[in-house]
């Protein structure tokens, strides 16, 4: 019995001590509610339990901003920079005993950068995501949070609120600030003009922690909205110079979806670009004046409130001073921002919105209003594109003022910087200067013998990404993407087009022509100036310029030429000379490369260049393009080449092991061999093996998640390969090591070796001689050398990067590893022994396996297109692989290996001259001992 009521008990006491702990803090808080809110709604009593978590227009969350022209010293310095929205959630409402008084319990929340939802409306970026959603948080430490406890009047539209909460100081101090929140304007039904103000003010004395400035509150209502500004004839009204083009219905753009979301995932994932068409002041340019230093060069759309029946949407527009949006987290200022609403025009296929301003927001928001609704905004979808309209949203913005009204300004024209053809339907492209491409091009004639093929016009492989070469060093990278194949868009998925399969990897069986076809491009490019790397070994650059070329022209699949005209669209704050907003005076010509052959390293080749006068201000410098291999063969070739070099690694080392364990069992039937092999060669030979083991493999697999290397799947034989690899390296290092300790054992072992390790000494002197001298050779041949690595498919910047000394040390190591014979020959030579201390098999065979990989980089010659970070066995880009050193290399190599032999046969001195040969009666007072 007592078990069975020991539950409930627990239970009845925890309840209990969650209402006493709670009921603490909400009398306290009604105890000081008079002494701040008795002028602005009288206190009441509840009389009814809990109702919905509505009253008036707010829900159970509510966004909005603030603005402080003082401190908000309670809260980071950089959360107050970025951002200035906040939450308002309600947690209770309870009727009073008064008639129209409500009381409410709820929580006043700062926004910061962990916050995924717009903070304008609490919408979520993803287009899937209806506006009305409540807001999804990260649970991250919250900047600054009060909860609050108050009464709203429903006939004066007041609410006042005080309570206490926690903030977090830059440093992480723990605050308990309270303070009086006040609200106006909270009616049951909202439109375009009401805005709820008020101020959030501290109750703690000014030299307290916890005090801060008085920040004012501005917030949209976003219940019970009634569209009041837009009515079915409302539009008639609205012109535009884009009436008389065809658009397309909403419906066409994308399929399956309601009016609201349709527009809402279109708008919101938008950025859209500027162009001021007859702006001749700063006044004349914008719906406000005196507020921005530059002209800004995007704008972006969010909207607040969507009804699929009537198709009548209620949006923000911000016009933003920079061209592209680097943060979803931007603070909302009333001056750069508009609200709208609108309705979708079915006969003319577009969006009209009347735009209105914020007013009264000089020195605070509590005051402010909005009206002077006067400024209209057309947005369409384009029906056919060109050269010259490559936008999938459209539109514009004027003002119905005219032009000694104040206020005025002229036509602004937006477009969006996306391009969404995947998911548009009925949209077509129509060829405007086809005849300039005819004659600017001149047809290539088809030499049917080399019977070469090219990629299909139609297949993925099409789009390629650059890298762009100009003047007095100006580099930079860019994009190639394909608009339109005759009159056809490309599906960036499987699909057909014009009866033709896309896969992106195309094949054909057998050699047929193409013949021409009509193609439409859209180009991005980044310029950018190389940078100085005096003191950097490594450096990201940043682009300064950036150019969006349409081009349109005609590709022959014959020949692989791709030729074209293309227009350059310049953003307003490109302060393009006389206003011009498009440069269509430039030619492209590219050469693809044959997807059976590898000419030219597998690169495609171009040019982009300017056909004005150079006097002329729009004129720019020719640019040099190139592209690395693009199609499906060459891509195969190249892992088959990876596939290639990982089997000689793999090979290399398992036959180095088989050499080395090969002199194990030389010196293990002839003893007395060992004293006579020299200790600086398997020193030299030990490391070689110790420090790739250590380094190079590390960092050799450790690029394999690396997201800026492309590295094409290998079927997993980069994977499987990896244990067999340490395995043979690890066995290769044990058995080098070996050698060494025996030899160094039997030479220590015998004391009647001193004419041995005089010889040694000699060889170690020599040898550090030669090997100090062309280290500092290397270093100071290759310093100061810039090189670029060609990146393939860049996910970033193009980097460049210097040469440091530990690069070119890592490349030297390598060379003396090659000659590893060297201190061999020399201790024979000053010790003038014939002993047969090195096996044929050993150093014939370690020779070559020395010789591998410069046979392989000569062979190879480049003639594939070698990725980034795919560098499995040989660099091109070491300093000792090149032409000149893959020939000079292994001459040395086999000369030493010759030399060894002919020691071994007829002394250690028979390369030398007999006059410069050691005295036999030197050797003795050496050695004790002839030798």
């Amino acid at each position: 019995m007592k078990l069975s009521m020991f539950p409930w008990l627990r239970t009845l006491i925890v309840s209990f001590l969650l209402i006493s702990f709670s009921a603490k803090p909400v009398s306290s808080v009604v105890g000081s509610y008079s002494d701040h809110c008795s002028l602005t709604v009288l206190e009441s009593v509840p009389n009814s339990g809990p109702l919905d978590f509505k009253f008036g227009p707010f829900g159970s969350h509510q966004s909005g901003f603030y603005y402080s022209d003082g401190n908000f010293r309670v809260v980071s310095a950089n959360i107050t920079r970025n951002l200035n929205s906040f939450s308002f959630y309600t947690t209770v409402v309870n009727q009073t005993d008064k008639d129209g008084t409500f009381m409410i319990e709820g929580s006043f929340e700062l926004h910061s950068q962990f916050y995924f939802r717009s903070p304008l409306t609490g919408t979520s970026k993803d287009p899937d995501v209806t506006p009305h959603e409540p807001p999804v948080v990260a649970e991250f430490k919250n900047p600054f949070v009060l909860k609050l406890h108050g009464f709203w009047s429903e006939s004066s539209g007041k609410l006042c609120m005080v309570g206490t909460g926690s903030a977090y100081l830059k440093e992480g101090t723990l605050l308990s600030p309270e303070a009086v929140l006040k609200l106006h304007n909270i009616k049951n039904s909202s439109s375009i003009t009401s805005l709820i103000t008020g101020t959030l003010e501290s109750l703690s004395p000014g030299n307290d922690n916890n005090y801060f400035e008085p920040i004012s509150i501005l917030m949209h209502p976003q219940l019970n909205y009634k569209f009041t500004f837009m009515s079915g004839d409302s539009t008639d009204g609205f012109s535009s110079e884009s009436d008389s083009e065809k658009s397309l219905p909403i419906y066409s753009v994308l399929r399956g979806r309601s009016f609201c979301s349709k527009l809402s995932s279109l708008a919101t994932t938008n950025v859209f670009n500027l162009q001021y068409t007859g702006c001749r002041s700063n006044k004349k340019c914008l719906p406000f004046s005196g507020v921005i230093a530059d002209l800004p060069g995007s704008m972006s759309l969010d909207v607040i409130n969507c009804t699929d029946v009537q198709k009548r949407v209620q949006i923000f527009l911000k016009f933003e001073d920079n061209t592209k949006f680097s943060s979803l987290y931007h603070r909302f200022n009333p001056n750069t921002t508009l609200i709208g609403e609108g309705m979708w025009d079915e006969k003319k296929h577009q969006l009209h919105v009347l735009l209105c301003r914020f007013l009264n927001i000089a020195n605070s928001w509590s005051n402010a209003r909005v009206g002077d609704c006067t400024t209209s905004l057309s947005l369409r979808f384009p029906a056919i594109w060109s050269i010259k309209e490559t936008s999938t949203i459209m539109g514009q913005i004027w003002t119905n003022k005219t032009e000694d009204d104040s206020g005025y300004f002229e036509r602004i024209v937006f477009r969006s910087t996306r391009n969404h053809i995947e998911s548009a339907y009925n949209l077509k492209y129509e060829y405007t200067e086809l005849d300039r491409v005819r004659d600017s091009c001149p047809e290539k004639k088809l030499d049917r013998n080399k019977r070469q093929r090219y990629t299909s016009p139609y297949s993925s492989e099409m789009e390629f990404n650059m890298l762009v070469k100009g003047s007095k060093g100006r580099t930079g990278w860019g994009s190639a993407d394909v608009l339109a194949i005759n009159k056809q868009f490309p599906r960036h998925t499987i699909g057909v087009v014009a009866g033709r399969t896309i896969d992106g990897f195309e094949r054909p069986t057998k050699w047929e022509p193409e013949g021409r076809a009509n193609i439409s491009y859209k180009i991005d490019i980044k310029l950018h100036t190389r940078p100085k790397l005096a003191d950097e070994s490594y450096a990201s650059v940043v682009p300064d310029e950036k150019m969006e070329i349409t081009a349109e022209g005609i590709y022959d699949a014959d020949t692989g030429s791709l030729c074209m005209v293309g227009c350059r669209m310049f953003a307003s704050i490109d302060r393009a000379p006389g206003n011009a907003s498009m440069d269509c005076n430039i030619l492209l010509n590219f050469q693809l490369a044959p997807v059976n052959g590898f000419e030219n390293g597998g690169y495609i080749r171009g040019r982009i260049e300017s056909t004005r006068e150079e006097s002329d201000l729009l004129y720019f410098d020719h640019l040099d393009v190139s592209s690395t291999a693009y199609s499906r063969e060459q891509a195969r070739h190249s892992i088959w080449t990876m596939d290639l070099e990982i089997a000689l690694v793999v090979i290399s080392q398992t036959l180095t092991c088989l050499f080395v364990r090969s002199q194990l069992y030389h010196a293990k039937r002839h003893p007395k061999t060992l004293p006579f092999t020299s200790l600086v060669m398997l020193v030299i030979l030990t490391m070689g093996q110790l420090i790739p083991l250590v380094l190079n493999y590390e960092a050799l697999f450790k690029r394999k998640v690396d997201p800026d290397t492309v590295l094409f799947q290998t079927s997993g034989w980069l994977e499987a390969n990896e244990v067999i690899l340490r395995i043979t390296s690890m066995i290769a290092f044990l058995l080098q090591f070996r050698i060494l300790q025996q030899a160094f054992t039997s030479r220590s072992n015998d004391g009647n070796q001193k004419g041995l390790w005089f010889a040694e000494k000699m060889t170690l002197f020599v040898t550090l001689s030669l090997y100090i001298s062309g280290a500092f050779i290397v270093m100071l041949v290759d310093r100061g050398n810039y090189k670029r690595e060609i990146v393939l498919l860049p996910t970033r910047a193009v980097d460049y990067w210097q040469r440091s000394a530990w690069d070119d040390l890592k490349s030297y190591a390598g060379l003396i590893s090659d000659g590893f014979l060297l201190p061999q020959i020399l201790f024979n030579m000053f010790s003038n022994s014939r002993e047969y201390a090195l096996n044929p098999s050993f150093y014939i065979g370690t020779s070559l396996v020395r010789l591998l990989p410069h046979a392989h980089d000569l062979y190879n010659d480049h003639s594939y297109v070698q990725y980034k970070g795919a560098y499995i066995y040989v660099n091109p880009a070491d300093v000792f692989f090149s032409t000149a050193w893959d020939v000079i290399i292994p001459i040395g190599v086999l000369l030493f290996a010759a030399i060894i032999y002919l020691q071994q046969q007829f002394g250690g001195c028979c390369i030398v001259p007999k006059s410069f040969r050691w005295r036999e009666s030197y050797e003795k007072n050496h050695s004790g001992q002839s030798v």
